[in-house]
């Protein structure tokens, strides 16, 4: 996805935070859970919001993907 939104590095890249939100997708940091906060959690034991933060990012990486195909893929 990152190749295809930055055509093959020729724009700078972004995170997944700046893709979602750019394209009105619900961002897995809007939770209040960031890439930061994973070792201490990590460290406390709570597996489980681990475990959604991730599955947060595969769902918005999917709507992502599933927009980038609908609407801006040049074949289909």
């Amino acid at each position: 996805m990152l190749e295809q939104l930055t055509f093959y590095n020729a724009f700078r890249k972004f995170n997944l935070d700046f893709y979602c939100k750019s394209f009105g997708i619900k961002s897995p940091k809007s939770e209040g859970i960031t890439g930061l906060d994973l070792g201490p959690l990590f460290e406390a034991g709570r597996f489980r919001e681990i475990a959604e933060y991730c599955m947060g990012d595969v769902k918005a990486t999917a709507e992502l993907y599933f927009h980038w195909l609908n609407y801006l893929a040049f074949e289909k």
